[in-house]
């Protein structure tokens, strides 16, 4: 061949060399879904007509949220980066049970409301030829029944002594693989063994004229292999930074981000070259230490406790964690949370970053985005795709 010939398909080629090369290692992402409407007005009601007018104006906040719709833009953005493992937050299902004393239609009137955001989701990524499965799921709450021969909430539509339907609620937290990328759960030492994950030991209580509800969170994990390399990967979601009134609510995100820690850090576990830890963890970069007249020594808050894999107390449980977003070259602030309850607001109202990816080591190369965070990433009714954004990661080691 050539001599003049071979060089110029060398040089066409050396491009393509320097793609190949330059390919990440592992792309992980954090999407915390919204389930669709605020709960703490059916927290705190008052008398039983506010709590039933409560649960209707959720019924109605999550139909008006459309997350069939919602869905689809969500899908899009998995499909768009494509990566190996995702952290789903939020992932809520809704159903209705008739009541057959009551009065009959009221599932009728909120049929939007209800269905199963993970099946929503994954058909719509179905739909995009984009090939994932649920690796893994850990569920977190779940409605008791409120002493009637049905689960979940009673909803009264002209206050007789017979509720017209019962709402039923779960809500998990799920762990998307791509189909090319093998998984297997984690099976962590706890208390609170939830499906493949766990729940955590210390939980906020929400008492409601429906009876008491345990706010369960949890985490779950797997360890995959991807490109021929070993993770450990895990999601979680913590409880908000002051879920009630009380003293001890303000403990109940730094217990449960120290459960963390030492369950990521248990030497009963398999070893593994790089752990990732993502989600939603209701907490900054910004929080600070705090005291609390309950506890002896100064609270580390839970962003603090994952990045530098301390304990409550601050007290090291191995070496510190790597925040991926501050590797990102031209760093910004990277706000995730949140949008209104509505995701009517016309821009982004992000003002803090409580969505985040740590490595367990620091690697050589990141690029990271925050997404779903513009106008033109709203859907077509001109709802944002969540109250957060997701965030993504492409990591080199």
């Amino acid at each position: 061949m050539n001599k003049t010939i071979i060089l110029a398909i060398a040089v066409l080629l050396a491009p393509l060399g320097a793609l190949a090369a330059e390919k990440s290692d592992i792309e992980v992402m954090t999407m915390n879904q919204y389930l669709g409407a605020p709960l703490t007005p059916i927290v705190t009601a008052g008398t039983l007509e506010d709590f039933n007018n409560a649960v209707i104006a959720a019924l109605q906040s999550i139909a008006g949220n459309n997350f069939p719709e919602r869905a689809e833009a969500l899908a899009e953005t998995v499909a768009d980066k494509n990566p190996d493992l995702v952290g789903l937050q939020e992932v809520y299902s809704f159903g209705c049970i008739p009541n057959p004393a009551g009065t009959p239609g009221g599932c009728f009137l909120f049929d939007a409301a209800f269905n199963d955001h993970l099946t929503e989701t994954l058909d719509r990524l179905s739909d995009l030829e984009a090939d994932y499965y649920v690796a893994a799921t850990v569920q977190n709450l779940t409605i008791p029944s409120a002493g009637f021969p049905f689960p979940g909430l009673p909803v009264f539509l002209d206050f007789d002594a017979q509720p017209e339907f019962f709402v039923t609620v779960i809500d998990r937290d799920v762990i998307l693989a791509r189909d090319d990328v093998d998984t297997s759960p984690v099976l962590f030492e706890c208390g609170r063994r939830s499906v493949d994950g766990c729940n955590f030991d210390v939980f906020a209580t929400a008492m409601t004229l429906a009876g008491p509800i345990i706010q369960e969170r949890g985490f779950v994990a797997v360890d995959a292999t991807v490109n021929g390399k070993p993770y450990r990967f895990v999601s979680t979601h913590l409880e908000l930074r002051v879920p009630g009134p009380g003293f001890l609510a303000p403990l109940v995100q730094p217990f449960q981000a120290t459960q963390l820690v030492e369950a990521v850090n248990s030497p009963e576990l398999p070893p593994v070259s790089q752990t990732l830890i993502v989600g939603d963890i209701n907490s900054a970069p910004t929080d600070p230490i705090f005291s609390n007249p309950f506890v002896p020594f100064p609270v580390h808050p839970a962003y603090m406790q994952l990045a530098n894999n301390t304990g409550l107390f601050g007290f090291p449980r191995g070496l510190p964690n790597t925040d991926v977003w501050n590797l990102r070259p031209g760093m910004s602030d990277g706000f995730t949370c949140c949008q209104l309850a509505d995701l009517s607001n016309p821009t982004s109202n992000h003002y803090e970053r409580v969505d985040v990816i740590f490595s367990s080591s620091v690697p050589t190369k990141v690029k990271a985005n925050v997404l779903d965070d513009e106008p033109s990433d709203k859907t077509s009714s001109r709802l944002w795709p969540s109250d957060h954004s997701a965030v993504t990661s492409e990591l080199s080691y």
